[in-house]
């Protein structure tokens, strides 16, 4: 444990503080990834035999990274993972290649709107070595489809440029050493298969802002049907510590040394939240909230990459329009001014709660989007003027965006109770928290390494009601549960832990999970890129709760799953409603469902506050087709039949 420790940089300050109990205000610091779940799901995977295009690409190559939204980077431009690589000897170099992962989730201060990170994981979010805590070697690449230039030649001054990053949201890699090299280096392939190193940037132990290079492609031997470029990476294989990032990538003739002046406009941070405390929250509690939840700071940022010349006049328009039905649309922003040459992370702020959503009792989505109007020209750079954010109004309330930069361990204690991290809440209405979903990070690492031996764990949620602005000294209600290691479905990124009995909740009270004395880690993914809706974090150590400061701002990855205060069945009704099935279940608006079960009397569909939105006709009572209405809303419905002797059966139905 103390050797992992090391490895991911845990201050000495912490490890003091972990081997005894607090008695000095507790400093906790976020730690780099041991795995990310988000990868395997962000984006639908090139095959891996699909490893080079079956036509070279021309000229200009151009590369941003604002598509895709997540995941590897485009087949269009980039060659897929491969494990083999020619050395130009005439020999085959065996390497896990490949693995550089697009987002807008890890660089500080993009240029534009997504990036590209090179680091110890590989493209499913798994590290390259998970079976040692301490291995130093290659790790990620990021690797040119083929690109046609036997038409060109020296005359032509091909040069590539780009911009780049050392570390990330997270932190700094590591200093490179002889004994521990990270670095990022760049490398052309030339007509005999030979990889030519261009630059090489060994790491410094610091993070950096993002620094714009460019070279000539200055050899003849470069000017061939098949050149490449790549970037690979090296650094630490367990974890996500040692990461670079890369954006604005640029290939093109008739360039010279000085050309890294782009008339370009672009977003760069994301949408923060459109909603004020959360990222999501049950719909009935937005319905019930006596003043709106939307944010009246809803904010992006935005770059000009002109370093110099007169400002230039922008405008945008922030617009939002619900998903699942598309039945309603409206505008939270408008506005316009000029932005200075050379303008770095410009704040652009609208209201939200100017475009007031409905008070509906169906899940729904709502797409917020910015688009700003640049007048460029130049197709290449106008997609990243535009950037958008969804927001779910479903049964949880959230502080996360679903996605995890780092992670957060309660500090083991060596003897007493359960210690515990918590967060508030404030419901609008009453309601029954019916589970916690929690997101592990799993190191796998064997406990020689410092690591948790592949090994499932326990954990306990809690709910507590409020006491003076902190959680009450007993819990309202616990569970405990074994969290499978591996989590039961690829990519899975939340484990529901459930209360045997919904817990009764009002105005402001806390969940949260714990550890006992002498457990194992207990890792949790931790939010960096939502610390706007960030609550106050509580400790519990030695039954005495505390509020401890974070070295990066950030939020757990904890939800709350309400059933709006829904009486649910006993075990004998939930037994006879599980006889019944619904198809098919999603349902497309229109589609008649068929009932599979015993006989029933009649049917009726309810809505999420148990309200009946339809019922079987009585010419139809009892026939196992439901010919349900055009004009049901696109949500979630409970199904109740009754049934010959008056009970009645319930069954979930989400019509899209």
């Amino acid at each position: 444990m103390n050797q992992l420790f090391r490895l991911l940089g845990l201050p000495a300050l912490l490890l003091s503080l972990v081997a005894q109990a607090q008695t000095t205000p507790l400093v906790l610091t976020p730690q780099p990834l041991a795995a990310d779940p988000s990868r395997t799901t962000a984006t639908a995977r090139p095959a891996a035999t699909a490893t080079l295009r079956t036509a070279a690409l021309g000229l200009p190559f151009f590369e941003d990274f604002t598509s895709p939204l997540d995941g590897q980077p485009s087949s269009q431009r980039w060659q897929p993972a491969t494990t083999n690589y020619p050395d130009g000897s005439g020999l085959t170099q065996h390497y896990g290649g490949g693995g550089a992962y697009v987002s807008n989730r890890l660089a500080r201060e993009p240029l534009t709107r997504g990036t590209a990170t090179l680091d110890g994981l590989r493209a499913n979010g798994q590290p390259y070595a998970p079976g040692t805590a301490s291995l130093y070697s290659a790790t990620d690449t990021l690797t040119s489809q083929p690109i046609d230039l036997s038409a060109y030649s020296l005359a032509n001054n091909l040069y590539l440029s780009y911009a780049w990053q050392a570390g990330t949201l997270v932190g700094a890699p590591v200093a490179s050493s002889s004994g521990a090299p990270v670095y990022l280096t760049l490398e052309f392939l030339d007509n005999v298969g030979r990889w030519n190193t261009i630059w090489t940037y060994n790491a410094e132990g610091k993070t950096t802002r993002f620094w714009q290079k460019i070279f000539p492609l200055d050899k003849a031997s470069y000017y061939h049907s098949g050149f490449r470029f790549r970037f690979r990476a090296a650094g630490n294989q367990a974890s996500s510590r040692d990461a670079f990032g890369l954006d604005y990538i640029y290939l093109n003739a008739n360039r010279a040394a000085n050309d890294t002046i782009f008339q370009d406009i672009a977003t760069s941070r994301g949408l923060s939240s459109p909603l004020q405390n959360y990222t999501a929250m049950p719909v009935w509690q937005y319905a019930a909230s006596a003043t709106s939840p939307l944010n009246p700071a809803l904010t992006a940022t935005v770059n000009n990459l002109l370093p110099s010349g007169n400002p230039t006049p922008i405008n945008w328009l922030g617009t939002v329009r619900e998903l699942t039905s598309g039945g309603f649309g409206g505008t939270w922003v408008t506005g316009s001014q000029p932005l200075l040459a050379g303008a770095r992370q410009v704040v652009i702020s609208g209201d939200a709660r100017t475009a007031p959503l409905p008070a509906t009792s169906t899940t729904s989505r709502y797409r917020y989007t910015l688009a700003l109007q640049t007048n460029e020209t130049n197709p290449l750079t106008l997609p990243n003027d535009t950037t958008y954010r969804d927001l779910e109004l479903a049964d949880y309330y959230a502080f996360d965006d679903g996605t995890a930069e780092s992670f957060l361990t309660l500090p083991a204690q060596s003897t007493g109770p359960l210690s515990y991290y918590a967060y508030p809440i404030t419901a609008a209405k009453g309601d029954q928290v019916q589970r916690i979903q929690l997101a592990p990070i799993f190191n796998n690492i064997p406990l020689a390494q410092g690591g948790e031996n592949f090994q499932s764990r326990s954990v306990t949620v809690a709910v507590w009601a409020d006491n003076k602005g902190q959680p009450a000294d007993v819990p309202l209600a616990t569970s405990t549960t074994i969290i499978p290691n591996p989590l039961p479905k690829t990519g899975q990124v939340f484990f529901d832990v459930k209360f045997s009995t919904p817990v009764p909740v009002s105005g402001r009270f806390y969940i949260g999970y714990g550890q006992a004395s002498n457990g194992q880690f207990l890792p949790y993914g931790f939010d960096l890129n939502n610390a706007s809706t960030a609550p106050t974090l509580f400790f519990n150590n030695q039954s005495t709760w505390s509020q401890p400061t974070l070295s990066t701002a950030g939020t757990i990855m904890m939800r709350a799953v309400m059933n709006n205060n829904i009486v649910l069945a006993t075990q004998a009704q939930q037994a006879t409603s599980a006889q019944f099935s619904l198809y098919p279940n999603p349902s497309p608006r229109g589609t008649a469902v068929a009932v599979s079960g015993p006989t029933f009397r009649r049917a009726t569909v309810l809505d999420v506050l148990g309200r009946p939105v339809w019922q079987q006709p009585a010419a139809e009572a009892g026939q196992p087709t439901l010919h349900l209405p055009t004009s049901l809303a696109a949500g979630m419905y409970m199904v109740q039949l009754t049934l010959p002797d008056g009970s009645l059966a319930t069954r979930r139905l989400v019509v899209e």
